[in-house]
């Protein structure tokens, strides 16, 4: 699978492809960051992303997927929480 569109993928998409290793946890977050990067200007959607840190936490969930670890039915999905809960 080529990274194009991977950002626009459903969680539920995502989590299949990456259990069944169409993609890794790392391509989808780079997409996903790269999606951030071209339309963040104009949307001002972030007030803090830790790209480095997403990109960790994607690497350590492939480590855990190739070497059979246990983990639940979203590993490796991207997620950005919204800072407006009251």
């Amino acid at each position: 699978m080529t990274s194009d569109g991977l950002e626009w993928m459903s969680a539920c998409d995502a989590a299949a492809a990456i259990a069944e290793g169409r993609i890794t946890s790392v391509e989808l977050t780079q997409a996903c960051l790269a999606s951030i990067e071209r339309q963040e200007e104009a949307v001002g959607a972030w007030t803090h992303l830790n790209r480095e840190h997403a990109l960790m936490q994607a690497e350590l969930a492939d480590d855990a997927h190739r070497t059979g670890r246990p983990h639940g039915p979203l590993h490796g999905v991207p997620v950005g929480v919204k800072d407006i809960f009251d």
